[in-house]
């Protein structure tokens, strides 16, 4: 019989009438096909939509809404090795190759049961076992009600294609594992099996591996080698497969890995983890090492001033009775320091610490409180004590032998008694430090408790602070220069302005005496004004000579810095006197910044915009965080003196240089070394990369007709 035209058909025919016809055999399979096609193509896509989704040459099978066939075509029987008698009626899952996991078919389903159009390929296993792939669409037919009734789905093979592409992708992984073997870092792809909750490794390659010398053999049959047990990696691995991204820390026998997990997320599911780790061994320890230095004295390993403060206050808390504290003040370090040099003076204060230890009992404990004080919490009445500290004056009395010199030092004790001489912790500190600064005015060299007359005493600092004052209306105060030097090239590339005060009675002041008093008295702020305007000034003045310019480094206090208008002032000289900002440098210690941060750090911001460098100095010595230096607007970062100097004498503190200089370097921040005195220390600094450095072995702080003389003219 002739057929009639499609579209007559389309429109005077039900699906079902065509199956019925079909099966009649009043319709051929090829011309089912056409209409099934044609049918798609009119009331599901536009016919340009249909060829992006299935091929001219397919198979199809119809599906009721549970899932079993009420269709298929031959060919599609034929090519799984069925008759269609063995398929129609049957449930889809028995094509099922227990390649895709429920969760698969859930979604699929849940698609099409939704009235909406799935695509996807799909693997089927054939009646021989052989797993065939599949691009397959499913198209709903809907009722009347717009619910899905029947499935119509269209078949591609595209087995050829898949083997084609495993080939590809089997030798581009091959490729990215002869890439990835040569990274020092581990890096790692992993999959869940959902049915047993457990982790496959799909690739695992870095020299990371080798480095710690596992069999690859066991890596690659699972993740215990490296990742254990444990449930807390467990739990960051099942974090990484809902979505998110993880980083976690984890040790494997002596290294310590930093590990990243990254989820890979396709069509909202995530199918794979993609992971790395690094090894952060030498960075851990180095962190362990900088935080130690916020509570122990690199130099001597005693607790500082902080380990002091928390001690003090469980102290009290806990035994007050017959507490009393000892503070110990090295006479006159500072001239030791100055005449001799301070490896001289670092050995006196290691020697002495090792003195003063051997007069103690295991119930005192001696502290590092300052550059050249020791404090001592203790026990015992008036006699327990006059004893203790004469026999610690008499050790600190003998001479002391450094690089076949002798030194001869003194000490001067102040002590405070609870109860007696204080009723709190800060009464304690404050009149032990009385009765310290009172003995050195009177002798030095002895042990002084504390009285109530001793306080009057104490006043002599209040007309050292009006020295002060007048020094300043008096020019009494000078700045010295410090040169600055590449350390590969030897070229002078900067100077330090350091302040100093000769005053007309007592001579020279040491700026470690006047400064903190300036500090205290609000008077820091004239003086640092003064400090930058006489800094720019001769830097114009040299300009004028015919010189040229130079780099000059100010130091400023953390209450200069605090001030609101501290940046305005600073602009405000750079007009006055016309300098170039660009050849100024503002250094800040590392603890003025730890105070009022975020305020410090919009100053510094507006330093910078000027073109002002900033440094931070003495770096390690305070209690901020590497974490911190990311936030600072610097150019500069300055190591300070003490580990410099004892890099190599200790491995540790050589570590911590390193590491310094790595980390600065990784933010990008140059590097200047203080207190270089010899050599052996430059070779070193010269060996971990150091920018530039400073000390006694180039030269002194000098005066700054001497560095006309000295420095400019050589350049």
């Amino acid at each position: 019989m002739t057929n009639p035209s499609i579209t007559d058909m389309l429109e005077q025919q039900t699906l079902s009438q065509l199956l019925e016809q079909f099966k009649e055999r009043q319709l051929a399979e090829d011309e089912l096909k056409k209409h099934l096609y044609t049918y798609v193509s009119t009331k599901v896509f536009s016919t340009d939509e249909l060829n992006k989704s299935v091929s001219r040459t397919f198979d199809i099978i119809l599906l009721d809404d549970k899932g079993y066939l009420t269709y298929c075509d031959q060919s599609f029987a034929k090519h799984l090795g069925y008759q269609q008698d063995e398929l129609i009626d049957h449930h889809y899952r028995m094509l099922h190759a227990k390649v895709h996991d429920d969760q698969f078919y859930n979604d699929m389903w849940q698609t099409i049961q939704q009235g909406d159009v799935w695509t996807g390929d799909i693997v089927t296993v054939a009646k021989t076992n052989t797993a065939l792939w599949y691009r397959t669409t499913i198209i709903p037919i809907l009722d009347g009600d717009q619910k899905p009734f029947q499935f119509i789905v269209f078949h591609t093979d595209i087995t050829d294609v898949k083997k084609s592409d495993k080939a590809i992708l089997e030798q581009l992984d091959d490729d990215y594992r002869k890439v990835l073997s040569h990274v020092m870092n581990l890096t790692f792809r992993v999959n869940r099996d959902k049915t047993v909750n457990r982790y496959r490794f799909r690739l695992f390659e870095g020299k990371l591996i080798r480095k710690m010398s596992p069999s690859f053999d066991q890596i690659v049959t699972g993740h215990d080698v490296f990742f254990g047990q444990n449930p807390e990696l467990t739990y960051y691995f099942e974090r990484a497969f809902e979505g998110e991204e993880v980083r976690f820390k984890h040790q494997y026998k002596q290294t310590i890995l930093l590990t990243t997990l990254v989820p890979i997320i396709e069509k909202g599911q995530v199918v794979e983890v993609v992971g790395s780790s690094s090894d952060v061994t030498s960075l851990e320890e180095a962190e362990k090492k900088a935080k130690r230095l916020t509570y122990y004295d690199l130099l001597t390993d005693l607790p500082n001033r902080e380990k002091f403060k928390h001690d003090l206050t469980d102290y009290l808390h806990h035994q007050p009775r017959d507490l009393a504290l000892l503070i110990c003040d090295i006479d006159k370090l500072k001239n030791i320091n100055d005449t001799l040099g301070e490896v001289i003076g670092d050995d006196v204060i290691q020697t002495v610490v090792t003195r003063i230890r051997a007069e103690l009992t295991d119930f005192d404990t001696l502290y590092r409180y300052g550059g050249d004080e020791f404090a001592i919490i203790t026990t015992g009445d008036e006699a327990r004590l006059k004893n203790l500290t004469e026999r610690m004056i008499q050790a600190i009395n003998r001479p002391v032998t450094s690089h076949r010199q002798d030194v001869f030092v003194s000490a001067s004790i102040g002590v405070s008694r609870f109860s007696l001489d204080a009723t709190t912790k800060e009464q304690l500190v404050r009149h032990a430090n009385v009765a310290v600064h009172y003995c050195k005015l009177n002798g030095r060299n002895h042990t002084l408790f504390f009285s109530e007359t001793m306080e009057e005493d104490y006043n002599e600092n209040l007309i050292l602070d009006a020295d002060i004052r007048k020094a300043l209306y008096n020019k009494e105060f000078e700045l010295y220069y410090q040169p600055q030097i590449n350390v590969i090239t030897g070229e002078v590339i900067g100077l330090e302005a350091l302040i100093r005060w000769m005053h007309p009675k007592k001579g020279p002041v040491s700026p470690a005496k006047f400064i903190p008093l300036a500090e205290e008295s609000g008077v820091i702020t004239q003086i640092g004004e003064w400090v930058i305007r006489e800094a720019c000034q001769q830097h114009q003045t040299w300009l004028k000579e015919g010189y040229e310019p130079i780099r000059i480094a100010v130091n400023v206090s953390a209450i200069e810095l605090q001030r609101t208008d501290f940046s305005e002032k600073v602009r405000s000289i750079l007009t006055e006197t016309n300098m170039d900002p660009h050849f100024l440098e503002i250094e800040i210690t590392e603890n003025s910044v730890m105070q009022n941060t975020e305020e410090c750090i919009l100053t510094m911001n507006c330093l910078r915009k000027m073109g002002i460098s900033l440094s931070i100095d003495d770096f390690g010595t305070g209690y901020s965080s590497f974490g911190y230096l990311k936030q600072f607007p610097i150019n500069y970062l300055k190591i300070d003196q003490s580990f410099v100097r004892s890099a190599l004498k200790e491995q540790s503190s050589a570590a911590i240089v390193k590491a310094m200089i790595q980390l600065a370097h990784n933010f990008g921040l140059r590097v200047v070394a203080e207190g270089v005195e010899d050599e052996a220390i430059l070779s070193l600094l010269k060996a971990e990369n150091c920018d530039f450095y400073q000390g006694y072995f180039y030269s002194k702080p000098i005066r700054a007709v001497d560095i006309k003389e000295r420095i400019l003219k050589a350049k």
